[in-house]
């Protein structure tokens, strides 16, 4: 198992609070599919998790979904934190965190469950919901729960505030730090006396928490 590879609910979960989108891998008619799309989650009592994702049921993602319910799913952020080291050519170092998985696929029809299942979704974006959900308003709603089977998070080159939330304790990256449209934002190539350095081409790594 690679060394920045998570599978500690912890980690998984912050990842998962630290993004935006979850990609789902579908199949359309035996070729890859990929869309885009706003989530919710969480863990049941025996610590499975499940995630919640909503649309039209008449569209083809909901076409798909009801065709194979097995499905992939991927979601990730924090790239814009970018080293580079020189002199070495392309001595880029990204930092990303990222949590993959798999998992079956359920069309939600009680009314009830597809009100808790927006609201486990919008508070991920909004802490105070704006408009009440009212279950008997959402029977033409279509809401998917995603049961997991399997999930785990990769944090590679963690900054200092990551490894601070995660309890991590990794050299951090150092070179040249860009901005989101490549323009430097600071240059400690350099390290102290008494920090080693960290190779920006060797991937700094997190030790294992499986």
């Amino acid at each position: 198992m690679r060394k920045e590879l998570y599978l500690d609910h912890p980690t998984i979960n912050w990842v998962l609070d630290h993004c935006k989108i979850l990609r789902l891998g579908l199949v359309d008619d035996g070729e890859a599919y990929v869309v885009p799309v706003h989530y919710g989650y969480e863990e049941t009592a025996n610590g499975h998790y499940r995630l919640y994702i909503h649309g039209t049921s008449d569209g083809h993602k909901g076409q798909l979904l009801a065709a194979n319910p097995t499905i992939g799913f991927e979601t990730d952020g924090g790239h814009e934190h970018l080293t580079y080291t020189p002199p070495k050519e392309g001595a880029f170092g990204p930092a990303f965190r990222s949590v993959m998985g798999h998992g079956q696929v359920t069309t939600l029809t009680d009314v009830n469950a597809k009100a808790h299942a927006l609201r486990v979704l919008l508070h991920r974006y909004v802490r105070d919901i704006p408009v009440a959900i009212h279950p008997e308003k959402l029977a033409k709603v279509a809401v998917w729960q995603i049961d997991v089977t399997d999930i785990s998070a990769r944090v590679h080159h963690p900054t200092a505030a990551w490894q601070a939330a995660l309890g991590l304790h990794e050299p951090v990256s150092r070179g040249i730090h860009h901005g989101d449209h490549g323009e430097v934002l600071s240059d400690d190539a350099v390290a102290p006396a008494d920090e080693p350095a960290a190779d920006a081409t060797s991937g700094a790594s997190v030790n294992d928490q499986a």
